[in-house]
Order: C-alpha cells, then structure tokens, then sequence
C-alpha cells in the first residue's frame, strides 16, 4: 500500500483516520532546553493552550464495534 504521513488510532475491531496534528503554539529557548528547563518553562508557557484529557466515551457517540 502506498500510505506514509498518516496518523491511525485503534478501538476495538474498529481502525480511525486522523486529522493531520499541526503546530499551535510554540517556545523557543536560544540556549536550547534540558529536560529541567522544558518542566520549568516550556511546559507553564505552554499550558493554556493543552487540550482536555478526555476518554474515549467523550470522543466517540457510539460503542465500540
């Protein structure tokens, strides 16, 4: 199959396209990041922007197949 560049989720018996995940906000650091700096201030200047966390019965309208 020709297929590269897609995004799959799987629920059950069931097999989801997903829309394609595009930049929302960014952070920028010219000394670069450390995995401390990311925690302290990527995260917090990144955080009104995340999404809910939500289960799959708040994305889904249906059972699972």
């Amino acid at each position: 199959a020709h297929v590269n560049g897609q995004v799959f989720a799987v629920r059950n018996n069931e097999i989801f396209l997903m829309s394609q995940p595009r930049p929302l906000r960014s952070v920028h650091r010219s000394e670069g990041w450390t995995p401390q700096s990311v925690l302290d201030q990527a995260m917090p200047a990144l955080q009104s922007s995340f999404f809910d966390l939500e289960r799959s019965g708040d994305v889904f309208s249906w059972d699972p197949i």
